[in-house]
């Protein structure tokens, strides 16, 4: 998306300019549109020429001729054809714009005012047969991603730089400006005609640049990381800027001249041009390809504070002590935007990563967000009330302001407050992210920059402007050194006497750790056979359960078959006592039948005395039929008794086999039984080695739970002891890193010392080269000159000049080949130093 262009300025001296003539001039729709020849010439004629004329040229501009007002001043150019209502000189002359023209006096008459809109809206016309100009429109493109990419490679650091500071001094001044960069931790520090760099990981220097041009008062790096400029000089006397190579120390740009010290410059991405200003209230774009001056921009209204171009390189911001700010086309000067917000000087400004917003910061204690489309407030908040002096921005979109309030906040990339660093006691000046936005750094009033991690907001340590000599580091490492030789003996002993406690411990404690394993190994095989023998049992159980269920089998057929044998004696008793009851019964009718045939032959015996005897004979008869009812009782009788003797005797005869079966019954019975009662006495046996375990490992138990205190008492006393030989042996360790590091500091130290002295006589070496070429150039002049000389005294005093210079280019010669030899012994020593 292409975006609309700013409406170009043009500045005009606000101390003299002639009150404009009323001209009456009547537009109407029917008319030609004006040009400069017939209708605008003589209005610039009768109001302008007096300031803006070719002698004069109050705000570098000319209006007499129609070429010199089209190049327009100072600020550009005045209009874009078809921008009348919108253009600059419209709303200088209709004062609805600053500065106003005349500054003294009443605005221009409307129907003079409107003659000038007209012809800016008829493309700016020269005469009547004139083409309208076009209306130009830059092709910028507002990118969504970073435009400065982070380039391929390691980040670059200094390597082998000065470390000699060029003035030393024993409290920091003010820190004018210090910059972070973008891709390396690398922290550069406005110092005493010196730029310092440090290591914003570890906090050391790592840098000493030389400003031989008076006092650095502002840095920028370059988008890459791999240049950094500083812009200053002698206030009210001089000004410039020097870029250096960050790796190599080596300058590579020197760029701007001016009458007064720079305290605002910014490096273009492409390395093409340097901005430069200050008190002169211009900004000045100067072309680093022509080394020279291209465009002298005078529209501030007070001194120039504050310049940055956008990373891609596109447009450039200033900021003024007025309050006034300002973005121009970064190629050729022309305005671009004037943001209006701000009501006093203008402190900091920061762009962001792509080039499409920028953030700036002012004594009116504001902090506004500009996007680069129109021109237009993102968001306006009160950043330090008093006034807020600094302003960064980090890749990741997050910003820290610093100010009079003696705070340093954190802001999210939304703009909303993040957090608050602890109030300091002294006003921040100065603020910056590290590269990787881990880290801020807040220089304070009194030339400390205080160093603070984002995260936790945590205090990490202080950075000084003022670094101390080589030589004064060294003595004070020398000093540590004894101090810390003698602590490192004492830290010594006492890790000696701790580690025999440890030791000591460590024996006690493997000890009772050992009674303590074999306790375990003891308690598990009694575990062990204690399991054996509940298997045994679980075994023996089953077994038993078997033999059980055929124990109570065998009893069931014992007690079944003493039934039988029972019932069947039972059964023979009666039959017995039957046939006895029987032949008793059988016997007492025998007796019965012989005492009736006693009878009966007593009888007939009587009969037979007397035969006719009835009463006898009737007694025959009757007793006969009694005999003969007898003989039948006692015959059933008889069966009777004969079946019951029959029947005892096969009850007698049957006897036999429940006899048999209840003697093998009997003997299956205490067979079983026997064996039963043996694994009864087995698992008894069994369950009494179980009970005898069981009292074993209780005891054990108790033996073990007394062991597991010892050894917890022995081991809360060994990790005692071991947590006092462990501080001791990280005292001692930190005494001994501390030792190390001291004889690494003062190896790399005096390393640098002989690497300082190496590029000294480097810079001696090539003033000296330089002065020798002169002079063997006068050499080579003179002596040509010396063969076209025919006047005897100008000619020996041609000899007497060439004398001279050959006696200058004689005794610089060893001179120069002695620092040279010289030179190459102290880079010899000095790679020796550092690869040892």
């Amino acid at each position: 998306m292409y975006i609309k262009t700013a409406y170009h300025q043009v500045f005009f001296n606000h101390t003299s300019l002639v009150v404009l003539l009323t001209l009456v001039f009547s537009v109407s729709a029917s008319s030609a549109p004006p040009n400069y020849e017939d209708d605008i010439r003589p209005v610039f004629e009768n109001a302008c020429f007096n300031c803006h004329n070719p002698d004069k040229q109050k705000g570098d501009l000319d209006l007499t001729t129609y070429s010199a007002a089209m190049r327009g001043g100072s600020g550009g150019k005045f209009a874009e054809p078809g921008d009348g209502a919108d253009s600059k000189i419209y709303g200088v002359i209709t004062h609805t714009l600053k500065p106003k023209m005349p500054p003294k006096g009443d605005k221009l008459d409307k129907k003079e005012a409107e003659l000038i809109r007209a012809w800016v809206d008829g493309g700016l016309l020269e005469n009547k047969s004139g083409k309208p100009r076009q209306k130009k429109r830059p092709a910028y493109v507002l990118s969504s991603a970073p435009s400065a990419a982070k380039p391929e490679g390691p980040p670059p650091m200094p390597e082998h730089v000065l470390l000699e500071p060029v003035v030393t001094s024993a409290r920091a001044s003010v820190v004018a400006d210090m910059a972070a960069s973008p891709w390396a931790p690398l922290l550069a520090i406005t110092g005493q005609r010196q730029v310092v760099l440090y290591d914003t990981d570890n906090m050391e220097m790592v840098g000493i640049f030389p400003f031989e041009h008076g006092q650095p008062e502002v840095l920028s790096f370059h988008p890459s990381g791999k240049y950094l400029l500083a812009g200053g000089g002698v206030g009210g006397k001089s000004g410039t800027t020097v870029t250096w190579d960050v790796k190599t120390a080596s300058v590579v740009l020197r760029a701007g001249k001016d009458y007064d010290a720079v305290i605002a410059a910014s490096l273009r991405s492409d390395l093409g041009g340097v901005s430069l200003g200050g008190p002169g209230k211009r900004v000045k774009l100067w072309d680093t390809a022509l080394d020279e001056q291209v465009i002298s921009i005078k529209k501030h209204t007070d001194w120039v504070t504050k310049l940055a171009y956008s990373p891609d390189g596109v447009l450039l911001a200033s900021g003024g002590r007025g309050g006034d700010l300002y973005v121009w086309e970064a190629d050729t000067g022309n305005a671009f935007h004037h943001l209006r917000g701000h009501k006093a000087a203008i402190t900091g400004m920061a762009w962001r990563s792509d080039s499409n917003v920028l953030a700036t910061v002012s004594e009116d204690g504001q902090m506004i967000i500009w996007e680069m489309n129109n021109g237009k407030q993102i968001k306006k908040l009160v950043a330090h009330k008093g006034g807020a002096l600094a302003i960064d921005w980090n890749h990741n979109g997050h910003l820290v302001t610093g100010g009079r309030d003696r705070k340093v906040r954190l802001w999210k990339p939304d703009f909303k407050p993040l957090r608050d660093f602890p109030v300091f006691d002294e006003l921040i000046n100065e603020v910056s992210f590290s590269y990787d936005g881990k880290r801020v750094f807040a220089a304070g009033w009194s030339g400390l920059i205080t160093v603070m991690d984002v995260a936790s907001g945590d205090k990490l340590g202080v950075i000084k402007a003022n670094p101390p000599a080589i030589a004064s580091r060294i003595e004070t490492l020398l000093e540590e050194v004894g101090s810390s030789e003698n602590k490192l003996a004492i830290k010594s002993k006492s890790l000696e006497v701790a580690a025999d406690k440890l030791a000591e411990a460590s024996g006690a404690l493997a000890e009772i750790e050992q009674r303590h394993d074999d306790a375990v190994v003891t308690n598990k095989n009694m575990f062990a056979n204690r399991s054996k023998v509940e298997s045994a049992m679980r075994e023996m159980g089953v077994e038993l359960e078997s033999l059980n269920k055929e124990r109570q089998q065998l009893q069931h057929a014992l007690t079944k078959a003493r039934e039988i044998n029972h019932k069947h004696n039972a059964a023979l008793t009666v039959s017995h006592r039957d046939h006895q009851q029987a032949e008793k019964e059988g016997r007492k009718l025998l007796d019965i039948e012989k005492r009736m045939l006693d009878s009966l032959e007593r009888i007939m015996q009587a009969v037979e005395k007397k035969p006719k005897d009835e009463k006898l004979a009737a007694q025959v008869a009757e007793l006969q039929s009694k005999i003969e009812a007898h003989r039948r009782k006692l015959s059933d009788q008889l069966k009777q008794t004969e079946t019951r003797k029959l029947a005892f005797l096969s009850l007698t005869e049957g006897q036999k086999k429940p006899g048999d079966q209840l003697a093998r019954a009997d003997a299956a019975w205490r067979d079983i039984n026997q064996k039963y009662n043996s694994y009864q006495a087995k698992r008894k046996q069994l369950n009494d080695d179980r009970n005898a375990l069981n009292k074993k490992l209780s005891e054990h138990k108790r033996l073990m739970n007394v062991l597991q205190k010892e050894m917890k008492s022995a081991h809360a006393e060994y990790m005692q002891i071991k947590g006092g030989f462990s501080k001791a042996e990280d005292d001692f360790n930190i005494v001994a890193e501390k030792n190390k590091s001291l004889f690494a500091g003062i190896k790399h130290w005096r390393a640098a010392t002989v690497n300082a002295e190496a590029i000294k006589l480097n810079d001696d070496i090539v003033q000296l080269e330089v002065m020798l070429h002169e002079n063997m150039d006068k050499f080579t002049l003179a002596a040509e000159d010396a063969g076209k000389i025919h006047d005897r005294l100008k000619f020996e005093a041609k000899v007497k000049e060439i004398a001279g210079l050959r006696s200058k280019i004689d005794q610089m010669t060893p001179l120069l080949m002695s620092k040279q030899v010289l030179f190459a012994e102290k880079k010899e020593r000095y790679q020796q130093m550092i690869s040892q």
